[in-house]
C-alpha cells in the first residue's frame, strides 16, 4: 500500500489581465472554465484555449465571483482581448509558477518545479506567448500540471520550453507560427483527437472566420525532427445555431524526407490523398458536436475514426473511440456537474509503421485513456461557499492489454472482446477544493482514494493507494 501526500507550495506571479482565456490548459482552474462555458448563452468554438471568447453573461454573483477571481490567472486579457489597452501599443506580461511535492511511499520522493510565463502585447496585431519550466523529481516525475510537457529521456535534466510562438490576428484572420498547446473536442475530461497529453507541437497554425457560423483551423507541425516524423491537422466548425456547434476535424501523422506539400494544403480531405498519392500514412477522421438546450445545460459528443473496415470481407475490426457527456450548472444553487463516457477500441492510435504511431514524445497525441480502454467520470462542484469552491470527482476505468505500441497486425480479426485480456478495473475517488481568499491569491487542493483490481494485469493483483496534492497561487 502507498500513501501519497503531495504538498504544493507558492505560485508568484506578475499577472495584468481579465480574461478566462488566457489561462494555460493546465491550470487547475480550468475546471470552473468549463461550468462558466455551460452557462453561457452560447456554444463555445471547439478548440482551447479559447483565445478572444469572453464569458460576459447573466450570472448571478456567485459565478460572477468566480470570473473575477479566476480571470487574473492569464496574461492577455485586459491589456489584449479585453480591449483597456490601445490598439499597437506595446506591454509586456509576466507570471512564475514554484511547486513542490513530497511522495510518501516506502521510501519518499520528493518534486519540485517552477515555471516563468510571457506575453508580449505588438504592433500591428502581433503577440508573443512563452513558457519555460524547469523540474526535478527523485522518481524522474514532474509535479501536478507540469505532465502536459515534455517528460524528457536523460535523467536529471527537466529545463524545456513548454510553449513559445508568435501571433498574429487581424480582423477574421488569426495565423500562429512556433510551438502552440492546444485540445480540440468538447470532451470535459479527454479529447480524442488533439489534446494536451503530449506536448505542444513546433507547428504553423493559421486561422479563418470569415463569418459568425463557421469557423476553420488548419496546422502543420514537427513530431520528430531527426526522424522527419510530421502531423497535419485541419477543422471546420459550424454554428447553424447560437446553441449548436459542430466540428469536422482530420488529421496526419506521416513520415518523409520533406514536408508533403499536400498534407500542408489545409483545403484537401487528408484520407483522400494518403489513399490514392501516399503510400500508408496515419489518418485519422473526428466528428463532435455539442448543443445546449438551455443556458446551464449541454450536451456533447465526439466520435474519431481511425480505421473503418468497409470493405468486410477481411472481417477486421473497426478502429474507433467516441465520448458522450453531459454538463450542467445551476446558476441559483450554485451546483455544477459534468458526467462522461469514453470508449477507444483496441488498435486506435497504431499503425502498421512504427514511425506512424499516433505519439509525440513518447505520449499519444489524442485520449490520455489510450486504446483498449473505457471511462466513466461523474463531477460535482458546488459554488455557494465563495470564496470556497469544492469539487468532487469519481472514476470507473477499465483497461485491456492492449496499447498503442502493438501496431496494427494483419493477421487481427474482429469478434474479440473489449477490453482485452485480463483487464485492469480501477476506481478513483478524490475530493478537491480552491480558495480565493482575497484578489490575486489562489489555494487549490486534491485528495482521495484509488483502487486497482487485475494491477498490471495479474489477474487478482489488488492495489490501494491515496492520491493528493496542494497549490498555492499568487496573481498581481
Amino acid at each position: 500500500m502507498r500513501a501519497p501526500v503531495l504538498v504544493g507550495v507558492a505560485l508568484i506571479a506578475l499577472s495584468i489581465s481579465n480574461a478566462f482565456s488566457a489561462l494555460p490548459l493546465s491550470s487547475p482552474s480550468h475546471y470552473w472554465a468549463y461550468r462558466l462555458s455551460t452557462l453561457g448563452p452560447e456554444v463555445v468554438p471547439g478548440i482551447l484555449p479559447r483565445s478572444g471568447y469572453g464569458y460576459e453573461g447573466p450570472y448571478t454573483e456567485n459565478f460572477r465571483g468566480i470570473v473575477a477571481a479566476l480571470s487574473r490567472c492569464g496574461l492577455e486579457g485586459r491589456h489584449g482581448i479585453a480591449g483597456s489597452r490601445k490598439p499597437g501599443e506595446f506591454f509586456l506580461g509576466l507570471d512564475g509558477l514554484v511547486t513542490a511535492e513530497v511522495l510518501d511511499d516506502t521510501d519518499r520522493e520528493y518534486r519540485v518545479g517552477t515555471a516563468l510565463r510571457l506575453f508580449a502585447g505588438l504592433p500591428a496585431g502581433f503577440s508573443v506567448h512563452e513558457r519555460l519550466s524547469i523540474w526535478s523529481g527523485s522518481d524522474e516525475q514532474p509535479p501536478e500540471f507540469f505532465s502536459p510537457f515534455h517528460i524528457g529521456a536523460e535523467k536529471g535534466r527537466h529545463f524545456y520550453v513548454d510553449w513559445g510562438y508568435l501571433r498574429w490576428r487581424g480582423g477574421w484572420v488569426c495565423a500562429s507560427m512556433g510551438r502552440v498547446p492546444q485540445r480540440w473536442g468538447p470532451g470535459r475530461f479527454t479529447q480524442l483527437l488533439l489534446s494536451d497529453n503530449a506536448p505542444g507541437i513546433d507547428m504553423v497554425r493559421l486561422g479563418l472566420k470569415p463569418v459568425e457560423w463557421l469557423s476553420f483551423t488548419g496546422l502543420t507541425g514537427s513530431i520528430s525532427s531527426d526522424s522527419s516524423i510530421y502531423l497535419s491537422a485541419h477543422r471546420l466548425d459550424f454554428f447553424p445555431l447560437r446553441n449548436l456547434r459542430a466540428g469536422l476535424s482530420e488529421a496526419v501523422l506521416y513520415k518523409s524526407e520533406g514536408l508533403e506539400m499536400a498534407y500542408v494544403n489545409p483545403l484537401v480531405p487528408y484520407y483522400l490523398v494518403q489513399w490514392n498519392e501516399r503510400d500508408d500514412d496515419n489518418v485519422l477522421l473526428g466528428i463532435d458536436v455539442e448543443w445546449k438546450p438551455f443556458s446551464g445545460m449541454a450536451l456533447y459528443g465526439e466520435l474519431l475514426v481511425d480505421d473503418f473496415q468497409y470493405q468486410s470481407r477481411y472481417d477486421r475490426p473497426h478502429k474507433m473511440g467516441w465520448t458522450l457527456g453531459a454538463d450542467m450548472a445551476d446558476d441559483g444553487s450554485g451546483l455544477c456537474g459534468a458526467l462522461e463516457y469514453t470508449r477507444i477500441d483496441r488498435y486506435v492510435y497504431s499503425q502498421r509503421k512504427p514511425c506512424n504511431y499516433y505519439l509525440h514524445d513518447g505520449r499519444i497525441i489524442g485520449s490520455t485513456l489510450g486504446p483498449d480502454a473505457d471511462r466513466s467520470t461523474l463531477s460535482v462542484g458546488w459554488v455557494e461557499l465563495w470564496p470556497l469552491l469544492l469539487k468532487g470527482r469519481v472514476e470507473y476505468e477499465r483497461q485491456g492489454e492492449g496499447t498503442v505500441y502493438e501496431g496494427w497486425p494483419d493477421s487481427i480479426q474482429s469478434g474479440g472482446s473489449f477490453p482485452s485480456g485480463v483487464v485492469e478495473r480501477t476506481t478513483r475517488a478524490r475530493v478537491g477544493v480552491s480558495w480565493y481568499p482575497w484578489p490575486g491569491l489562489e489555494l487549490h487542493g486534491s485528495g482521495g482514494r484509488r483502487w486497482t483490481d487485475n494491477h498490471n494485469h495479474l489477474s487478482g493483483a489488488r492495489l490501494e493507494d491515496w492520491l493528493g496534492w496542494l497549490q498555492a497561487r499568487y496573481n498581481w
